[in-house]
């Protein structure tokens, strides 16, 4: 009796022991699968990512190519129009390249940010009146630089604008590279008051207008 009761506790230690070592084995498959299906992951990952770098940097060096092309013709189709401006004016006299100057140069006398009428009356509701006069030049200067500056207003643009009646509350500038402009303002004007001032000769053909003498009138 106690051989069969050794021989049975001797059995079961033995299936205890392989059971233990099997699922000892089936956890370390399990992990080792895992590792490798990590390792696989990050290998895809990285293969992802430099495929991805590559296209970018081809989309990259093509970009790169065109705008080299683009500002190849484009330095070329200047250099033609530069070499058929100067072909132009060989041509044109002293008076004709003063008048092609002037053109090149736009004034503009505004209040509250509308023009200035032909007949120089305008009328305002805003007890705030600002008085502008604007001078812009084109962003590309075609003409030759002494010429060009013969296109300006005599002086400063600014002093064109005289006899302020009452006089401005204010002035400021606003200075750019292209548009300069001086601003006269009016504050607090009571309804049925009068500003005006004059513009001379010269201001008053690059505008266009009939009169020298601008009135304003606040309604």
């Amino acid at each position: 009796m106690e051989k069969i009761v050794t021989l049975l506790l001797t059995t079961l230690c033995i299936i205890v022991f392989l059971s233990g070592c099997t699922d000892k084995s089936s956890i370390q498959n399990a992990d080792k699968t895992n590792d490798d299906n990590a390792t696989k992951q990050l290998i895809e990952d990285k293969d992802d990512r430099i495929k991805k770098l590559e296209e970018k940097n081809e989309e990259l060096e093509n970009t790169s190519k065109s705008i080299e092309t683009d500002f190849n013709y484009a330095k070329e189709e200047a250099d033609y129009y530069n070499q058929l401006i100067d072909d132009l004016i060989n041509e044109y006299s002293d008076a004709q390249l003063k008048d092609l100057a002037k053109e090149l140069w736009d004034y503009e006398l505004e209040v509250n940010g509308s023009p200035v009428p032909k007949d120089g009356i305008i009328e305002v509701k805003k007890n705030t009146i600002k008085v502008s006069v604007v001078q812009r030049q084109p962003p590309y200067v075609v003409l030759p630089k002494d010429i060009f500056t013969q296109g300006k207003i005599s002086g400063n643009y600014n002093e064109h604008l005289i006899k302020f009646n009452p006089s401005p509350t204010k002035t400021y500038g606003t200075d750019g590279t292209i548009v300069m402009g001086t601003h006269h303002q009016f504050v607090e004007v009571e309804k049925g008051a009068i500003i005006s001032f004059s513009i001379t000769g010269e201001l008053r053909k690059r505008l266009g207008l009939d009169t020298s003498e601008v009135t304003i009138k606040k309604r």
